[in-house]
Parts: C-alpha cells; sequence; structure tokens
C-alpha cells in the first residue's frame, strides 16, 4: 500500500499543493485477501492505516500512462470537488497535478485515461450537468463534451490504438425492452484532429 516518505496516515484530502512531489514508500499489509463476508466492516483498510497509508477522499478511476499512474480522488480538494493525482514510476513520487476549485470547474472526477500525446481524459460523476474535460500536461483544464441529454455520467473513455479516436459511454440501460423507462446508455466516438488542440 501507498505511504509518504515520514509522513505515516499522510491526509491528501485537503492543503495540497500543485506539482509538489512527494516520495513514496510502498509497504505490505498482512492479510490483503481476506474474506470480507467473515470479517469487520474496513478490515483491510484499517491493515493499511495502521502500516501509515496515506488517505485519499474517493479513490475511482485509474490509468497507465507515460511511464506513470494517474488517479482521481472524486471527492477530495478543499472544494471536495475533486483531486487528479500522478504517480511517477520511476522516481517514486507523488503529486497532485489538478484539484478542482469548485463543482463548476471540475465536479467529481471518476474515469480517466491518457490521450495519445500525454493529456488527461476526466468523466464527470456528479450532480448536475455532466461533462469530460481535458487537462493539458500543464495542469489547464477545459470542456471537452457536455451531456445534454440526460443526467447520467460519462464513463469508460478510451483512445483508439491508432489514437484517433475517443471512445467514451454514456451510462444507462443497455437493454431498453426489459427497462423502457430507464436512461439509455450510449457510447460515441470521437474523432480530432487531436494533434491541433491540447489533447
Amino acid at each position: 500500500i501507498l505511504t509518504i516518505e515520514g509522513k505515516p496516515q499522510y491526509n491528501t484530502m485537503t492543503g495540497q499543493r500543485r506539482f509538489a512531489p512527494m516520495k513514496v514508500k510502498w509497504v505490505s499489509i498482512p492479510e490483503p485477501d481476506s474474506d470480507a463476508r467473515e470479517l469487520p466492516s474496513g478490515f483491510v483498510y484499517n491493515q493499511g492505516l495502521e502500516k501509515g497509508a496515506a488517505q485519499f477522499a474517493r479513490l475511482e478511476g485509474c490509468w497507465y500512462g507515460d511511464r506513470s499512474i494517474f488517479f482521481n480522488a472524486t471527492s477530495g480538494g478543499d472544494a471536495g470537488a475533486g483531486q487528479v493525482w500522478q504517480y511517477h514510476i520511476g522516481r517514486r513520487e507523488l503529486q497532485l497535478i489538478f484539484e478542482s476549485p469548485s463543482l463548476e470547474v471540475l465536479n467529481s472526477p471518476d474515469n480517466i485515461c491518457v490521450s495519445p500525446r500525454g493529456g488527461l481524459v476526466l468523466c464527470e460523476d456528479g450532480s448536475g450537468v455532466q461533462h469530460v474535460r481535458g487537462l493539458t500536461r500543464g495542469g489547464e483544464i477545459f470542456d471537452l463534451v457536455r451531456n445534454d441529454l440526460n443526467s447520467s455520467e460519462w464513463a469508460g473513455a478510451c483512445f483508439s490504438p491508432q489514437g484517433r479516436t475517443l471512445f467514451v459511454n454514456i451510462q444507462g440501460e443497455t437493454r431498453p425492452l426489459q427497462n423502457p423507462a430507464g436512461e439509455k446508455g450510449m457510447t460515441f466516438a470521437i474523432w480530432g484532429p487531436w494533434e491541433l488542440g491540447a489533447l
């Protein structure tokens, strides 16, 4: 489990600075595969905490790219609107690359993927109008897609192997005959030219 060197049980949820690297140390949990049906809630979590695990607010999306692992703390940050983290594998360093100052800027990032040129695609999982946002390598955020069809969240963003098509889904019913009143799930294919933009 991930710990911050010299800072046991470090709370990443608030009070963070962007692009401030923190050295990471990995520690083993004694019983990571315990049967949750037979143990108290939080058993594995508490093992990690006892070993000094860093604490995050609602970890969700995760993606490997550019020799790093990117992940979202959906409810992290001073505004509780979400954080985007980068773990540099070779350097064993963790840094915050974006923290939403408000729900209007980025509303609860969930699914994430890295574009062929190193930018990030973030799917929101919040309330109100749902967006897919882009995040540049320099940490600048922008609107990419807005869901004007319904209130469902975006999910599963990924680029085609050639990097020309971004696929992304709106969550919903995929068998409409079984639930005709439900919101319909959909998949969209979005073409560039990506090389002319920030992603």
